[in-house]
């Protein structure tokens, strides 16, 4: 896949082998699309779905959006409804962009255990699933130790903090060990012309300095023969809790600690966004897309986008 902010350098994202083990269930092994969210597998297929760009507050675009592993995804026929499901094993180790060092960092992510499940009617679908993993935190944890906590931790230590102190600290501001849990659920409807969706996305590493991120988008179309005009609006925040230094005992690595939180949970941003879409061909999709909202990060703040494309398919 070749993507324009990689300058169209082809990268092999997926390469996989699958064997139809009978009719309800199929066996994949191979790097593929980690289902993080409903629409993980095929977010950066544009014909697929309505949007100019699939809402970024679900969507943000996770490096390890691609893993390597084996997969089983299944089909069930419940009469008048179907239940799809998929249940995956893997791993991924990579650089992960920080946005409060404003650099990548090394991260690696192991032992990935992922479920989901969509349940199908005739216009609507009931969609849920989510993962957990255990965190590798490489350059990322030497960040927060050397650069973060290097100058409470010396404070503290001329002020009497002990070895068990330190070492108390450290363990609660890492991420090397702790467990990260990803899930989401939300609805689609397409009843006559009508295209309603909603999806909610949490997730975070636990007892650790990160954040709990919490997301959602709801979206409203129409359809016109062949044109979709979908409205739609999004929003992001990270939520703070500093039950991680429970154990950490020392008042100056207590508030070292919480500032390191607040640096890792500083990032909200809400927009809205009108998208038209129109299948000029079979093959062929033109979109039109503005999109505007708040980012409280001063070097973005206020924002409006305005984009043209054509999604294709061969």
């Amino acid at each position: 896949m070749a993507e324009g902010s990689n300058d169209f350098n082809v990268e092999a994202r997926w390469a996989y082998l699958s064997y139809e083990l009978n009719d309800t269930h199929r066996l994949s092994a191979g790097r593929f699309a980690n289902p993080i969210f409903f629409q993980s597998e095929y977010e950066k297929v544009g014909y697929a779905h309505n949007y100019a760009r699939l809402p970024k507050s679900v969507y943000i675009g996770f490096d390890f959006s691609t893993i390597e592993g084996i997969a089983i995804d299944s089909s069930f026929d419940l009469g008048d409804y179907s239940l799809d499901t998929k249940v995956l094993y893997g791993n991924w180790d990579g650089n992960l962009f920080l946005s409060a060092t404003n650099s990548e960092q090394t991260l690696g992510i192991k032992d990935i255990i992922s479920v989901r499940g969509t349940l199908s009617g005739d216009w609507w679908k009931l969609f849920a699933g989510g993962f957990i993993t255990e965190l590798e935190g490489g350059s990322l944890d030497t960040v927060i130790t050397d650069v973060f906590a290097a100058p409470g931790v010396a404070a503290a230590q001329e002020l009497g903090a002990t070895e068990t102190d330190t070492n108390n600290f450290y363990d609660a501001v890492a991420w090397t060990g702790k467990d990260g849990i990803y899930w989401y659920a939300g609805i689609n409807i397409e009843y006559e012309n009508w295209i309603i969706d909603y999806e909610y996305a949490d997730y975070g590493v636990q007892d650790s300095s990160g954040a709990q991120n919490a997301a959602s988008y709801i979206a409203v179309g129409y359809r016109f023969d062949k044109m979709v005009l979908t409205l739609h609006a999004e929003e992001y925040e990270q939520l703070r809790d500093y039950s991680f230094l429970s154990s950490v005992q020392h008042p100056v690595l207590i508030a070292t600690g919480q500032g390191i939180h607040e640096a890792l949970s500083s990032r909200e941003f809400e927009g809205m966004g009108l998208t038209l879409r129109y299948d000029f061909h079979e093959s062929a999709t033109l979109k039109v897309d503005y999109f505007s909202g708040e980012d409280n990060r001063a070097v973005v703040g206020d924002y409006s986008i305005m984009s043209v494309g054509v999604d294709l398919v061969f």
